[in-house]
């Protein structure tokens, strides 16, 4: 059997499964077999596949969603799906039936739009996978609310095959600027700076605006910057600073340990707080090279998947790390709780909402 007819088997396979399923467990079961195709189908990049693929798991999102439905009417499922009292041992819970909360409002409201509207939705996702550029990354908002078609086709998206995309805000990169290097008394007017994950170019084009130089690239092509694999030995990239948002989970170790082989004056690296922890990270890094400062935000920087959000929020907690060559570590510092207010400016809504982000005319 050829690699295209395994993928049709088993998206029919899958469609009919779904078609026949009965129980929350079963669609849970089919939805995660989609993911195992999906990752292969990136993988050996089938977009055929893919955008099949990702279709089903729309239609197997609203199957679930017509299910909860059904047991909430029929008073089997707790109000709201979440805790009930001690008492109440006739309905279940979302835990127990194996669902998260995000899924819960996201099958339901699937489930809650009309026919023609989720069609219309299924074929934008298929457009939209097949210009060739770009993966939905949620019809969904986080409330729980799809936005339909028409949201899809103006909606921000990022590559199929790329890493985690969550862009920085604007005026996290000016903090980082105008108060943690002023801290650290340094001086960058005529210093030049490099963006090895630069996405649309929200960190890079903020760069632009305080550093002499900046060079911006990405393993994919956002758009901005060059296409370039940060990791390839074989890639001659060098320069006074090297600032970044990182790739999720274990790249972000390998960028910043190439960043400080290769930058001439420093490095500084936008991260979770819970990126200190760890015993493994300490032993790779901080017990060897430990960072000249730990900037903590005091408000929060609201980060979203595959665009920024002016209006966003967050319960996760950022801070960037600097190491600057030839100088010990410092006590932590706290950016104070002006940066966002003070340091976003009237045309950056504008500006780094588009994809890619426009760039200042010189």
């Amino acid at each position: 059997m050829t690699l295209l007819a395994a993928y049709v088997d088993l998206c029919d396979r899958a469609r009919a499964a779904l078609v026949e399923a009965r129980e929350v467990r079963d669609v849970l079961e089919i939805r995660l077999q989609l993911d195992h195709v999906k990752l292969h189908a990136r993988h050996v990049q089938d977009r055929a596949a893919l955008i099949e693929v990702t279709v089903l798991q729309l239609e197997a999102e609203r199957k679930l969603g017509t299910m909860l439905h059904a047991l909430q009417e029929a008073g089997l499922i707790a109000a709201g799906g979440g805790r009930r009292r001690k008492d109440d041992t006739s309905r279940a819970t979302l835990e127990e039936i194996g669902l998260k909360k995000k899924l819960s409002s996201r099958a339901q409201a699937a489930a809650a739009m009309p026919a023609a509207e989720f069609a219309a939705l299924c074929q934008a996702t298929r457009d939209r996978l097949s210009s060739g550029r770009a993966i939905l990354v949620d019809p969904i908002d986080n409330s729980g609310i799809i936005h339909g078609a028409r949201a899809i086709m103006s909606g921000r998206v990022e590559p199929d095959d790329s890493l985690d995309y969550f862009p920085t805000p604007p005026f996290a990169t000016r903090a980082l600027i105008e108060l943690v290097f002023a801290h650290l008394k340094l001086r960058i007017a005529r210093a030049s700076a490099r963006e090895p994950a630069c996405g649309e170019g929200h960190i890079a084009e903020v760069l632009a605006e305080y550093f002499a130089k900046v060079f911006a690239s990405d393993i994919h092509d956002y758009g901005y910057g060059d296409v370039a694999d940060f990791l390839d030995e074989h890639t001659s990239q060098t320069a006074d600073w090297f600032i970044t948002n990182p790739p999720f989970g274990a790249l972000a170790e390998s960028f910043l340990l190439r960043m400080l082989e290769l930058a001439r004056v420093g490095v500084a690296i936008f991260v979770r707080l819970q990126w200190l922890e760890g015993e493994g990270r300490y032993e790779r890094i901080f017990s060897k090279t430990p960072p000249t400062l730990v900037a903590f935000f005091t408000e929060r920087v609201p980060l979203c998947k595959g665009r920024w959000d002016p209006e966003g929020g967050t319960a996760t907690a950022y801070l960037w790390l600097v190491w600057v060559k030839g100088h010990k570590p410092q006590p932590p510092f706290w950016i104070p709780p002006v940066a966002k207010d003070t340091l976003t400016r009237p045309d950056d809504a504008e500006r780094f909402t588009t994809n890619p982000v426009t760039r200042r005319a010189a």
